[in-house]
């Protein structure tokens, strides 16, 4: 069975519905790169197709290379988990990607795609993903690349590592605050720490 055919096409990947440039081939359905190719076989694996049902091309383009070996260390595992005992931990990811119902619907079946997850929650409108796992059977980083595998890589910083909010956004906040509520005092505190 031929995968991978190089040609110009106006061809749409079904994954993602970008335009195909080479188009990688499974069950007679085109994707545009391997990783798409990858998570429609994975979501076939598992018995989720249902996926494509909840919207046309509802996927996002995988992207590759991620590497997660420092969420292995021992002071940033515990900077991330929000909770953690003997057998089970917590953790909050920001994931920028969400963008429809497909996401959170993907997003809530993650124990069907990764042993040791027990469950996981959405927040669409925070784009954050709040994973329970079994630390016995599967890892911090383990979680992030099962996110990173199927298109939804997680945003990790050394803000959303403290659980703070950046300066940016706080600006940001504070400056749609002072002008909603007309606070011409804040808004120029804020503006002179700018």
């Amino acid at each position: 069975m031929k995968t991978t055919q190089y040609v110009e096409t106006d061809q749409k990947c079904f994954h993602c519905g970008t335009t195909c440039t080479e188009i990688f081939t499974s069950d007679d359905k085109s994707f545009c790169c391997f990783g798409c190719k990858t998570v429609y076989e994975i979501l076939k694996e598992n018995d989720l197709c249902t996926y494509y049902e909840l919207a046309p091309v509802p996927g996002v383009r995988q992207e590759t290379n991620h590497r997660y070996n420092f969420l292995e260390e021992p002071s940033v595992a515990n900077e991330l988990l929000s909770f953690r005992s003997e057998k089970f931990a917590k953790v909050e990811f920001q994931v920028p990607s969400i963008h429809c119902i497909s996401c959170i619907w993907l997003l809530e079946n993650l124990q069907r795609l990764e042993d040791g997850i027990i469950r996981s929650e959405v927040n669409f409108p925070a784009k954050r993903v709040s994973i329970f796992f079994d630390t016995g059977k599967t890892s911090l980083r383990n979680c992030a690349e099962v996110l990173a595998r199927i298109g939804y890589a997680p945003k990790i910083t050394l803000a959303s590592r403290e659980g703070k909010k950046s300066s940016t956004e706080t600006n940001s906040l504070l400056l749609k605050l002072a002008v909603m509520l007309g606070f011409t005092s804040l808004l120029i505190r804020l503006v002179k720490t700018l």
